[in-house]
């Protein structure tokens, strides 16, 4: 963890936040928090101020809460999305919020922080929007040395220079620079490779020795369709420069994401005589935006799970093979709170609770697993049993109601006996 901080304040030393919040000592609360990690943060008490300021100034983040006065957090992001489409934003949403999070997803916001808010969990997220921003800069900045070492290459490979000492030492100094920031591979004109730099090896695994000789299908990965291939050859023989992604894979097999350039080389009559590659390894950014990918749909997975029980008039909660609860309504939530054992509450926040700790059965021991309960069902179909629950002022006898939602995860409905057929109607709606 401390060499990730330590890492997250190397990105974020030299960048400026707007923070939006209308709660005062909140806003004080974090905005010194993050003045440890960022160059300057700016406050902002409402969305209205929050646009002022960012028309004036540059941010390389935006931190907002949802609702405040005059403007809210939701209108704000609009009017940011509208002005400044690529400009970051980092929610922070109060648990109960969860009606605003599919606006937010519908509006492209990636990231968001649930309240209150944890310095640790405001640190993860910080890391993995700084990292995404520090390799997208550093994928614009290569691409930017890039095309002006290209286009130093083409007036290098043209040029017909007086000394033979000046060309040695302009084509040394090109050749350090492209070695410290890319992979740089030779072929001839047949595609054999004949000379691979430091970085190429290192990257992808193999010894100099092993890539001499070799053409790129030794590094392919299968995914790289013939079309590109193909593609890149006609672009190269035609004597013009390509550039494009191309999936290669290491020599224990793992994917490698590279933006590549091929130069052909043409000697002085004309005919192209080998041809320099140039490679910049995408690989971690391209993880990275998988990862940002995989947490995008998880989290519309569970706002759909969401809303599944919030409509239904009971209280109801999924629950895992282990029988701990997982996701729950505001009624379910409610019933636990109101319990005789009060600091239930908080174990289920923690999704630490388990049925037998809700509701009292006749046979406790049936209830340690799912396994052990299906064992002493003896019917087909959704499994009901009647227990007891202890609410704060009195014992309450009621039924509980178990269903299969998807693989190892159950739908557990708490219902008094009067409201069981309802239940039923309502869960094969």
């Amino acid at each position: 963890m401390e060499n990730s901080i330590d890492q997250l304040i190397a990105w974020s030393k030299e960048l400026n936040v707007l923070y939006v919040e209308d709660d005062l000592a909140l806003r004080e609360e974090v905005s010194l928090f993050l003045s440890d990690i960022f160059k300057r943060v700016d406050l902002a008490p409402n969305g209205q101020e929050g646009l002022e300021k960012l028309a004036q100034n540059d941010y390389h983040l935006v931190i907002t809460d949802i609702r405040m006065p005059i403007m809210d957090g939701i209108e704000m992001i609009e009017a940011i999305k509208e002005r400044y489409p690529k400009q970051p934003i980092l929610v922070t949403s109060a648990h109960n919020e969860s009606e605003y999070l599919i606006k937010l997803i519908n509006l492209g916001i990636q990231y968001y922080i649930t309240k209150p808010l944890q310095s640790d969990q405001i640190l993860k997220v910080l890391y993995t929007i700084m990292e995404r921003i520090y390799y997208e800069k550093a994928l614009v900045q290569y691409k930017q040395d890039l095309e002006i070492a290209h286009e130093k290459l083409k007036h290098f490979t043209h040029l017909q220079a007086d000394s033979l000492s000046a060309q040695s030492a302009t084509l040394k100094a090109y050749k350090e620079a492209l070695d410290k920031a890319t992979m740089v591979s030779l072929t001839d004109k047949n595609g054999i490779f004949t000379d691979v730099n430091e970085n190429f090896c290192k990257t992808t695994g193999y010894s100099k020795e092993e890539l001499i000789g070799k053409t790129h299908h030794l590094i392919s990965h299968p995914s790289t369709s013939k079309a590109v291939y193909e593609e890149l050859w006609q672009t190269i023989l035609a004597k013009k420069t390509w550039q494009g992604l191309i999936i290669n894979q290491t020599k224990d097999l793992r994917m490698l994401y590279h933006y590549t350039t091929v130069v052909p080389i043409v000697n002085t009559e004309g005919e192209i005589s080998e041809f320099i590659s140039i490679c910049q390894d995408l690989t971690k950014l391209h993880a990275l935006r998988e990862q940002q990918n995989s947490e995008n749909l998880s989290l519309a997975l569970s706002l759909n799970e969401a809303s599944f029980l919030k409509q239904i008039p009971f209280p109801c909660a999924l629950m895992s093979n282990d029988m701990i609860f997982h996701s729950y309504n505001k009624l379910f939530e409610t019933l636990v709170n109101n319990h005789s054992d009060e600091h239930l509450l908080l174990k289920l926040t923690q999704e630490a609770l388990t049925l037998k700790e809700v509701v009292d059965f006749e046979e406790m021991e049936y209830f340690d697993s799912i396994e052990a309960i299906k064992g002493n069902w003896s019917y087909e179909g959704d499994i009901t049993f009647k227990g007891v629950l202890k609410s704060i002022t009195h014992m309450l006898e009621i039924l509980v109601k178990i269903s299969p939602y998807e693989p190892n995860r159950y739908l557990i409905c708490i219902v008094k006996q009067e409201e069981f057929e309802l239940c039923c109607q309502v869960q094969e709606r």
